[in-house]
């Protein structure tokens, strides 16, 4: 291994740009390659809660933790529920007045507040892992997508879901938890759907449907109408009636004021919701280490950022800690995996429970 070593980090969300800083602040040279052309290619999603005991940590060792905190929604902590076949909505709360514990952050305000803070050329834009093999030299050797290769002694593997650096350890792939959401967004809600999500986010739970509506920075509305359906059930009614057509008649019988949700939504966007196995370990491998959804993809239930963002934190700074690199992977690693298997059962059967439905299910869904 070179001294002091080629670190590449592979993926550029909020994981991965988490490690790259503290490595960088920490005197380390880096690159990370990320498959997007830009950090503008796509809308990032909804928005984040980052949790005191481990996002909010994470920010604090890269050195954001203030700036995050000048930029973050605090009041987007509120919480209400909806009932979906009365409409009526109870008000939530926050905690402790002036708390810092749970504010918000839209996704891509996060990332560009990691971006600003690295040097220019640290990201590689346009560069998806298609394969990590051995290097003849004894490192890694990094074939990317575009034809490019590289070569690092340390590979973190923050590439989300379909991990091509997971791919490299272990043969385990996600699987489907028979739950899909459909993400569509309002740029410009009505009042009454405003008043009814308030500040922060509502949730409905109505059994095999549930439905999600986060506030976003300038007052947009993200949504997610989520179903329990099968993959094949949802293709023959797309094909049949279109997405827009298939979300709305699957919550035909709701109250109309949160029927009113859906109709204002932009085009909706599939995610089928995926997870690794509970039990998932991957083979060791010295100078390779998995983090974040590559590491223990698990269903939405309001820890993967936070959890990513942990993970790459302990990683890095067992690096900046340590001389000896494997060392300081491998202790990081164990951490990083202890903590998932405590908290993946849990997350699993906790995301089914949102979708029980009293009394006989249709069989054919």
């Amino acid at each position: 291994m070179q001294h002091p070593p080629r670190i590449a980090v592979i993926g550029a969300g909020p994981a991965g740009l988490t490690a790259a800083l503290i490595l960088h602040r920490g005197g380390y040279r880096l690159s990370v390659y990320e498959g997007e052309s830009s950090g503008q290619q796509r809308t990032q999603g909804g928005t984040l809660d980052l949790h005191d005991d481990s996002g909010q940590v994470a920010l604090q060792r890269a050195g954001l933790l203030e700036a995050f905190r000048a930029i973050a929604r605090h009041e987007g902590q509120e919480a209400r529920m909806g009932d979906p076949w009365s409409g009526e909505i109870t008000p939530g709360g926050f905690g402790p007045e002036g708390s810092k514990d749970k504010p918000e952050i839209d996704r891509g305000d996060l990332r560009q507040l990691l971006l600003d803070a690295l040097p220019a050329d640290t990201v590689q834009w346009g560069h998806r892992l298609a394969e990590l093999v051995p290097a003849q030299t004894g490192g890694h050797r990094l074939r990317f997508a575009n034809g490019v290769q590289r070569e690092a002694d340390i590979v973190i593997g923050a590439d989300g879901a379909w991990s091509k650096v997971r791919a490299a350890l272990s043969a385990s792939q996600p699987l489907p938890t028979g739950i899909t959401f459909f993400e569509g967004w309002i740029e410009r809600p009505a009042a009454d759907i405003a008043a009814m999500v308030g500040q922060g986010s509502l949730f409905c739970f109505g059994g095999e449907e549930a439905l999600f509506v986060q506030r976003n920075s300038g007052d947009r509305l993200c949504v997610y109408a989520a179903l329990k359906r099968s993959s094949e059930w949802l293709d023959a009614r797309i094909a049949q009636h279109g997405m827009r057509t298939l979300v709305a008649g699957s919550f035909a019988g709701w109250a109309p004021n949160l029927r009113r949700v859906l109709v204002a939504c932009t085009d909706f966007v599939r995610r089928p919701i995926y997870s690794l196995p509970a039990d998932f370990r991957w083979t060791p491998r010295d100078g390779v280490t998995l983090i974040g959804d590559a590491a223990h993809l698990m269903p939405p239930v309001g820890v993967g950022v936070n959890l990513a963002m942990l993970d790459a934190s302990d990683v890095a700074m067992a690096l900046c800690a340590q001389p000896d690199a494997i060392s300081a992977i491998h202790e990081a690693e164990a951490l990083v995996c202890e903590r998932a298997r405590a908290l993946m059962p849990d997350a699993i059967e906790g995301f089914q429970r949102w979708f029980i439905t009293e009394g006989a299910a249709d069989g054919g869904r």
